[in-house]
């Protein structure tokens, strides 16, 4: 039981439904009702999703009552003497659904990347209150979700374990694919070994050596060796070969197949003394464990440690954060709840448009603060100079979208949410000459708006300042007469583009009306007379022709702007094209060579095996080289344009 606000050290990642989360009391509280779907628990993804950067979630599967919570512990960091998952020295498990650690810690790999590790642990897939379906998607969601999958059972390995790892050989049942955007058909096999975990068999409670024979010799060899020539040895087949015999090949073909890379390492008792296996879970009872057993759990989290590897949803869709993380896995439950299958690509495809949608959002957002915070103070004013500053945030707003989606590497799928990001901010006429749509159009016209408003105040100003009804116009020395006066402060006072639509419409109107009646006193030779006052001769001339310029000059503006964005947009396509090409090859690299490993293991063992996975090896070479090839005649494409 947790004490009040103390963080718990484990929590439920999922869990059966006929157990209630008590977050209170920090336990899983079973239900009267019988086992149903699983639950995801909103408690532990609110953990996940907070991780902004790649994961590498570790999990601890196999059968029940083989001390699963105990490594699962010791593989936590730092590490401490007492057990994190909770463990029982009873029969009835206790582990249900799957947990995960609420201490997750950075951990930088062999190749430079930093991860955040999740050490997840899970119930026993033969748990007696679970149906087959259960321990279906349980083995199933720890496929898809982990980057390393521990295979955890105790003793001596023989038919029943392969029978228990028989979920592997179903999968293709289960994982389903649309392909091309056809109807969804079962996942190829051989697909597998593209976003599978890297798989380590632990063997605990070894206590006898493993021996084989070579050349009429008894030779002895370590547990991964023995797994390859004797446990996962094919049995011969025929037509009259029995049921079992061929789903125990199916097994381990697919265990052989399906993941990056293949390990096994064994782990000797812990003890002989009872009372100290039952408090393992204790730190005081450290110090009397065998020190033979603490000392090769320390080889094997060093192991581990070298199987880790960035999670990723899929090939060339680039590693995973936290919060793609937590929607793929409530994808993967609810949709396997529905069907008994689960869509991978349309989860994938899924998740990555949700999330590109998110950053849509926030980037645009962050546009339109800025953009509102310009027109504050700035507002009116001229129209390029609006246009000047939306292309300054539109930079910004491009490289920000670069930014939060850094972990999606799939070219086709950032520039069409790209294209939607940069519509939502502008849309240009076909000639690229006028803004038609977005939100610097909401700019543009509320500039128009507040343009006319202020220079109807400004003339109104005027001709309150320098024109009195019913006697003449006060002259001006520096000016002229009044009209050149009014006329020079509304040039230099005025502001925005309806500076000279008021002019027309607003000012020579109204200089024309309160000339009506109103006479000029003109000196000739001495003679006083009055003239009447001609409002066309005094007004600003060539008005067509200044707006005529500010047109051109507002065009050549928007066509640069254009110009301007599409340099940009052409620049940030190139850097993806650039960064996909090298993460296309750095993955297919690490694939390529956990596996050109394993098929040197196999010649030896699984001659046929060796053969299906070079041709596996040899197909994503080519997938490989053809999407490379994709993005060189893209990018040829788009230099041409440019």
């Amino acid at each position: 039981m947790s004490k009040k606000n103390e963080k718990p050290q484990c929590i439920p990642l999922c869990y059966p439904d006929n157990y209630k989360w008590d977050k209170v009391k920090g336990k899983l509280v079973e239900k009267k009702k019988s086992r149903g779907l699983l639950v995801v628990c909103e408690d532990a993804l609110e953990i996940i999703r907070s991780i902004d950067g790649p994961i590498c979630p570790v999990a601890i599967t196999g059968p029940a009552r083989c001390g699963k919570s105990y490594i699962a512990s010791q593989l936590i960091e730092p590490r401490t003497d007492k057990c994190v998952f909770e463990t029982s020295a009873k029969m009835k498990p206790q582990t249900m659904g799957i947990w995960m650690s609420t201490d997750v810690f950075k951990k930088t790999l062999s190749n430079g990347t930093e991860v955040t590790v999740i050490i997840l642990d899970t119930e026993g897939l033969d748990a007696y209150s679970a149906h087959k379906e259960d321990d279906m998607l349980m083995f199933a969601l720890m496929a898809l979700m982990s980057s390393v999958l521990v295979y955890n059972n105790k003793g001596s390995v023989n038919a029943e374990d392969i029978n228990k790892l028989s979920w592997i050989s179903k999968l293709n049942k289960v994982f389903r694919w649309r392909g091309d955007g056809q109807k969804a058909t079962t996942l190829l096999e051989n697909e597998f070994i593209k976003f599978f975990p890297n798989f380590m068999w632990l063997l605990r409670d070894v206590t006898m050596s493993f021996m084989l024979t070579r050349d009429d010799e008894d030779v002895e060899v370590d547990f991964k060796n023995y797994l390859l020539e004797e446990v996962l040895k094919l049995e011969k087949e025929s037509i009259m070969t029995e049921a079992k015999v061929k789903e125990a090949n199916a097994t381990r073909r697919a265990l052989l197949k399906s993941f990056p890379v293949f390990d096994a390492l064994t782990l000797p008792m812990p003890s002989l003394d009872q009372s100290v296996l039952k408090d393992m879970d204790k730190g005081k009872n450290r110090g009397r464990l065998n020190q033979a057993f603490l000392k090769e759990v320390d080889v094997f989290i060093s192991h581990c440690g070298t199987l880790m590897k960035p999670k990723k949803a899929w090939p060339y869709v680039g590693n995973i954060n936290g919060h793609q993380f937590t929607k793929m896995l409530q994808q993967y439950v609810s949709g396997f709840s529905k069907t008994k299958s689960i869509s991978v690509d349309a989860v994938v495809t899924s998740v990555i448009d949700a999330l590109l949608q998110e950053v849509v959002g926030l980037v645009f957002a962050d546009y339109c603060i800025a953009m509102d915070e310009y027109a504050k103070t700035a507002l009116p004013c001229q129209n390029y100079e609006i246009i000047n500053k939306h292309n300054n945030c539109l930079f910004k707003s491009m490289r920000k979208f670069k930014e939060k989606s850094k972990y999606v590497n799939d070219v086709g799928c950032l520039e069409k949410y790209r294209n939607i990001l940069k519509e939502r901010m502008v849309q240009y006429s076909d000639d690229g000459a006028m803004v038609i749509g977005g939100y610097l159009h909401t700019i543009l016209k509320k500039n128009e708006k507040e343009s006319y408003t202020f220079c109807k105040q400004l003339v109104d100003e005027l001709l309150v300042e320098n024109v009195k009804p019913g006697k003449s116009y006060r002259r001006q020395s520096s000016y002229g007469s009044s009209v050149d006066f009014i006329n020079e402060q509304y040039k230099e006072r005025a502001r925005g583009p309806q500076i000279w639509h008021v002019y027309k419409t607003v000012l020579a109107a109204k200089i024309e009306e309160m000339s009506r009646g109103i006479s000029t006193i003109k000196e000739d030779g001495g003679v006083k007379s009055k003239t009447k006052f001609d409002p066309n001769k005094n007004l600003i001339e060539n008005v067509a022709e200044e707006e005529e310029r500010e047109r051109e000059k507002l065009k050549e503006q928007m066509l640069a702007l254009k110009k301007e964005e599409e340099k940009t947009i052409r620049a940030m396509v190139d850097e993806d094209i650039v960064d996909e090409q090298k993460q296309s090859e750095a993955d297919f690299q690490e694939r390529s060579a956990a596996t050109k490993v394993q098929v040197e293991t196999l010649k030896r063992t699984h001659k046929d095996l060796a053969k299906e996975l070079q041709l596996t090896v040899d197909k994503m070479g080519q997938e490989n080289k053809k999407r490379e090839e994709e993005l060189i005649r893209k990018r040829e494409n788009m230099m041409r344009q440019s």
